[in-house]
């Protein structure tokens, strides 16, 4: 997890400044799980290039989502996955960060 989750994707501009965790999810306090933390420049985490639902969208990409519905049950995992896929339906991940 060296490289910020912006590049290779399309979206975005430049990345800046070094790769941060960013901890894309909350359930009572910061989910502190592989799946929930993905690495951004500081542009894209503290500055203007932050796009807190992009940061949602990869980190859902890489959850067991059936797991994560059965242990955190008080969210709508499944449809919060339906909606970020659809709103970055354009976004090819292809390559791992």
């Amino acid at each position: 997890m060296s490289k910020c989750i912006y590049k290779h994707t399309g979206q975005g501009e430049k990345c800046e400044g070094r790769v941060e965790w960013e901890h894309a999810f909350c359930y009572k306090t910061q989910i502190n799980e592989a799946w929930a933390i993905v690495p951004c420049c500081t542009y894209h985490h503290r500055g203007a290039g932050l796009d807190k639902d992009f940061n949602k969208f990869m980190a859902i990409m890489r959850a067991d989502i059936d797991d994560v519905q059965r242990r955190m049950p008080k969210h709508n995992w499944i449809q919060e996955k339906k909606y970020l896929q659809n709103k970055y339906k354009n976004v090819v991940i292809g390559r791992r960060f």
